[in-house]
């Protein structure tokens, strides 16, 4: 059973909690405006150099389902702002660290006790393999198995998005049709799936594999 924190949500100590959603894109606009009203100031000046409308809906959604996963941690009073790099800050009563990603209509968001990472990306090709492989240390012949790199590719990015204190171990599954990587958890991620406009969770099971 999972462990309760003091405001009665789940702790984050055992592992960290991964959100998945897919979106309809346009957005409602009544929903897209009330979730730009919650933005805090640093959210929402990031938002406003955002020009290309996927884009902007994939922060705005990622956004959202993070509010929902910290209000489901117990955690809905934390402070969230944007640095001048683009990294999530957490204020809370617990050390918090949050991460999030996106490909086209799909959106993840990891939120945890230690510094974590999410990286999540079609299951397409990338636009040049031989480079991408170059670029990760892959042997040449590595560069023709697309899947490889592209595996490979989201371990990386994970790692890089968690930083350089969290711990060095990498989750990863397969998503619908995304790759998916979770970087500084210990323990194997807890992972659900989010309807965003209704705020309904859906436990899932994904296998999960160590690298």
């Amino acid at each position: 059973m999972a462990e309760k924190n003091s405001a009665g949500g789940e702790s984050l100590a055992l592992a960290p909690r991964v959100c998945l959603t897919r979106f309809d894109s346009p957005l409602t606009p009544a929903w897209k405006t009330a979730q730009i009203a919650q933005l805090t100031t640093t959210e929402q000046v990031r938002l406003a150099r955002i020009e290309r409308p996927l884009r902007r809906e994939q922060f705005i959604v990622g956004h959202c389902m993070l509010r929902q996963v910290l209000a489901a941690a117990g955690q809905q009073d934390a402070a969230i702002e944007v640095d001048a790099e683009g990294r999530l800050e957490l204020s809370a009563n617990v050390p918090l660290f949050a991460s999030i990603a996106h490909s086209a209509s799909a959106v993840a968001v990891v939120v945890a006790g230690l510094p974590v990472g999410v990286d999540l990306e079609s299951m397409q090709p990338l636009r040049d393999p031989r480079a991408a492989a170059a670029m990760l240390g892959l042997p040449a012949e590595g560069a023709q198995d697309a899947g490889a790199v592209l595996r490979a590719w989201v371990a990386a990015e994970a790692r890089v998005k968690a930083g350089p204190e969290a711990l060095a171990q990498v989750w990863r599954t397969r998503w619908e049709r995304c790759q998916l990587a979770v970087a500084g958890a210990a323990n194997q991620p807890l992972t659900r799936v989010l309807d965003g406009i209704t705020g309904i969770y859906n436990a899932v099971e994904l296998e999960w594999e160590a690298v």
